[in-house]
């Protein structure tokens, strides 16, 4: 998606930098021009991926839900979130995001740049001292979580680095407060894990069999791990995944796809989608930006080729 502006956000996915590491994810946010030559989507001889959204992006304007607990370190100009505009507030410096069940509207400043990383829900009582359960649908400033001195210590290996060395600053923080996995936690880990591979189509029943527990304990044992009700996190997992093939398929395809992503029909898979958004896909994935004419969005080809510039 684009607007007029040659200006928008970088967003990269390291994933070289994870390897061998419980860190889901590293990432970081860039204002860019985008320049002649830049593609929505490059895959760098580092293993990197790299994202282009403009400002006018929804992906770039919305926090969605997910099941993961993310760390976001913002180094430039104020970043704001709320479930409007009117309610939305100043997000603190350095702050954790916890599991998300409802969207809300994000704005990123003029001036990004950002790092962050997402660990999975399991670790968040041995990195942050909490269960994530204490977590969902929150933005807690990390001063809340650690010692100060451990946050201004954070900041310091952050702030006069390149972004490479930012980026393994951060991991190496979060690493060392991971540590070695117990018995009981590599159980508790084994559910949600499955359920992200399989992409949220599993029967909770029969994982529940599996893990020789009546459904029940099962889903008391699975929340008190990863925050979530077992069906919940399988749901949201779902959509994840839907907003993956969504945003590589083209419109006039997506009929095809709720098969393979477990929905029953397509009416099925809209409705679990406004549930997640609190739209439809065509009207979520539309860019949102008033100074663009809607005459130049056309719902053709994959959502990032559907804004044409006037001639």
């Amino acid at each position: 998606m684009s607007d007029p502006s040659d200006l928008g956000v970088l967003y990269t996915e390291h994933s070289g930098l994870i390897a061998m590491s419980r860190i889901a994810s590293l990432w970081s946010y860039e204002t860019r021009a985008r320049g002649r030559d830049r593609r929505a989507i490059t895959v760098n001889p580092d293993g990197s991926h790299e994202y282009w959204l403009d400002r006018s992006d929804p992906l770039l304007n919305t926090i969605l839900p997910g099941t993961a607990v993310s760390v976001v370190v913002n180094l430039a100009d104020s970043w704001t979130a709320g479930r409007s505009l009117v309610t939305s507030a100043f997000l603190p410096r350095v702050c954790v995001v916890g599991p998300v069940t409802q969207p809300r509207i994000l704005r990123v400043g003029k001036a990004v740049y950002a790092v962050g990383a997402v660990l999975p829900a399991v670790l968040t009582p041995c990195v942050f001292g909490v269960p994530a359960s204490e977590l969902i649908d929150r933005i807690v400033s990390l001063d809340d979580l650690w010692a100060r001195d451990d946050v201004e210590r954070l900041l310091a290996s952050l702030s006069s680095v390149d972004l490479r060395r930012c980026l393994s600053a951060l991991k190496n923080e979060l690493t060392a407060r991971i540590g070695a996995p117990s018995d009981r936690e590599i159980v508790a880990r084994t559910a949600p894990r499955l359920i992200e591979r399989c992409g949220g189509r599993i029967s909770i029943d029969e994982m529940s069999r599996s893990h020789g527990l009546s459904r029940q304990e099962f889903a008391r044992r699975f929340c008190a791990a990863a925050g979530l009700r077992p069906k919940l996190f399988a749901r949201i997992t779902r959509f994840q995944a839907l907003v993956h093939v969504l945003l590589s398929t083209d419109v006039s395809q997506w009929a095809s796809v709720s098969p393979t992503l477990g929905f029953y029909d397509q009416a099925h898979m809209i409705n679990e989608f406004r549930a997640f958004t609190g739209s439809p896909p065509t009207v979520f994935f539309r860019p949102h930006a008033s100074t663009i004419d809607p005459a130049a969005i056309q719902l053709r080809g994959r959502p990032s080729e559907w804004f044409r510039s006037p001639a």
